[in-house]
């Protein structure tokens, strides 16, 4: 049976802080290590940053800033910096300092996303 492939569509328009919260998201599912929740919304909050300050976006003033729009503390948000480092989410580069991987990465205006998942079994 050769049925017609289906694809699902969907467009969402979101504010800036959403938007990279639910890139994260949909690019966690296909990750083999597993971003939390919460760590989700602490590195989309770095990730969002733009101007200046994320020019060093790990560096002390972002920290200060997702810090208080957080509510986290200084010993919670290193935790999520150490844990981001060991799953390989935020990476060191001698030049740059610590950047987001670049697995991670997304379009500022717009992110296209395309998954083809094949059931073995029919």
């Amino acid at each position: 049976m050769n049925m017609e492939s289906k694809v699902l569509r969907k467009i969402l328009r979101l504010p800036r802080g959403e938007y990279y919260k639910t890139h994260l998201q949909i690019v966690n599912a296909l990750l083999p290590i597993k971003l939390t929740t919460k760590e989700i919304e602490v590195l989309a909050a770095f990730m969002s940053l733009d101007g200046d300050i994320a020019k060093d976006r790990f560096g002390t003033s972002a920290r200060k800033i997702i810090k208080k729009d957080l509510k986290l503390s200084d010993g919670g948000l290193g935790n999520y910096l150490k844990a981001f480092k060991e799953k390989g989410f935020v990476i060191t580069q001698d030049e740059l300092g610590d950047i987001v991987n670049p697995i991670l990465s997304v379009q500022q205006g717009e992110q296209n996303y395309m998954v083809k998942l094949v059931n073995l079994e029919v």
